[in-house]
């Protein structure tokens, strides 16, 4: 699957369907929840609706990644079905669908994130992300890096060789 074939959604976005579709909150109450005001709630809620949408008219993936959060749990994503969970099991958690133990704590990943941007790089997302690189060591066929994809589970397009990053 190509990168384009891709929605990006933002763990912000994801936390507000989850409160208002899962939870079944209201948007006063789940934007309380959220720290943010109720209209910042709505439009989060809106975005997530029409990517969800775009996602399945269109058939593309559906990838969740950084964003400024902070979770009350420990959430984790498993690296084999990309199931995303939270696990009161703090060593050695495995996947709730799939039983995997091959996860990535997303809690540390998003510190991770921000302690590398408070080192003095003072880069934006898009700045990052246009730095880093998925390569093809075959053809050098070379596409943005997706945070939460690692670039060897894309094969590339000209000659299905899986990616390395750059």
């Amino acid at each position: 699957m190509a990168l384009s074939d891709n929605i990006s959604v933002q763990y912000e976005e994801y936390e507000a369907l989850r409160l208002a579709d899962y939870e079944n909150l209201s948007h006063v109450e789940a934007a309380k929840r959220m720290n943010v005001s109720r209209p910042t709630f709505t439009r989060m809620y809106e975005k997530i609706r029409r990517k969800l949408a775009e996602a399945f008219v269109e058939g593309k993936a559906i990838v969740i990644e950084g964003g400024d959060v902070d979770f009350d749990k420990q959430w984790y994503r498993c690296k084999d079905c990309h199931n995303i969970f939270h696990s009161k099991k703090e060593t050695n958690p495995e996947c709730t669908f799939c039983q995997s133990h091959n996860i990535e704590h997303i809690n540390a990943s998003i510190q991770n994130w921000r302690n590398r941007n408070r080192r003095g790089q003072n880069l934006t997302n898009q700045e990052e992300m246009k730095q880093e690189q998925c390569i093809c060591p075959s053809c050098g066929y070379s596409t943005s890096h997706i945070p939460g994809i690692p670039c060897k589970e894309i094969q590339c397009p000209q000659c299905e060789v899986h990616l390395v990053r750059k």
